[in-house]
């Protein structure tokens, strides 16, 4: 058997049996944009995400346009000392990139060799989904290249919209595109206590992750 099929036959099978995802609410293909979901109410669903955020030592930022999405980013970069970042290929992330200005150097990951990007001090993504039971974070690669940003630079820096904020695990899996060949679930900062069990961040990837949650459209 393929590794395709394969990988179709598991995510099948993990949908057909959790019970709360109904078949009505399966992804979008790869070539469209995430599907916002489609609940009257959501404040309860942001405010327990936010707060399983800071449980599990991530940042948040509220937003409400793409202007402010830019300033509050130049506030954590110059906050943190950052110098170099680099951005996915999603259009929103380089929209908002290109308005920080500052003294900030930019870069894309198509255009750095694997040194450079171990270099940057940053990493920009968007991230597809939030899962509020956990204050995890969903990244897609059929959505955009964002896995290595999310996983090199010390610093991660993930754009969400509250209207993709998913109460659960199996809702958030209702909705994966089966065209990603990797999917990432970022739950904090990276964190291990192999040694002596002694808590440690940041060993296996970055010791911060803010998260700029969008209120807008």
């Amino acid at each position: 058997m393929r590794s395709g099929d394969a990988r179709r036959e598991i995510l099948h099978a993990i949908r057909t049996n959790l019970e709360s995802s109904p078949p009505d609410r399966l992804s979008a293909p790869a070539s469209s944009p995430p599907v916002p979901l489609s609940v009257p109410e959501r404040g309860d669903v942001v405010k327990h995400f936010t707060e399983q955020l800071a449980a599990v030592g991530a940042q948040c930022t509220t937003v409400r346009s793409e202007t402010e999405a830019a300033a509050a980013l130049a506030r954590i970069l110059a906050d943190a000392g950052a110098r170099r970042v680099v951005g996915s290929d999603a259009p929103l992330v380089q929209r908002i990139l290109a308005a920080v200005g500052n003294d900030i150097v930019i870069d894309r990951l198509e255009r750095l060799s694997r040194d450079e990007l171990f270099a940057c001090d940053a990493g920009v993504t968007t991230a597809q989904w939030g899962i509020a039971d956990t204050g995890t974070l969903v990244l897609e690669s059929a959505r955009e290249r964002s896995r290595l940003l999310s996983l090199v630079p010390p610093i991660h820096v993930a754009v969400l919209s509250v209207r993709c904020i998913c109460e659960s695990l199996g809702d958030a899996l209702a909705r994966l595109s089966v065209a990603s060949h990797a999917i990432t679930f970022i739950t904090g900062p990276s964190r291990t206590s192999d040694i002596e069990l002694t808590l440690v961040v940041g060993v296996h990837g970055p010791q911060t992750v803010h998260v700029l949650l969008m209120e807008g459209p």
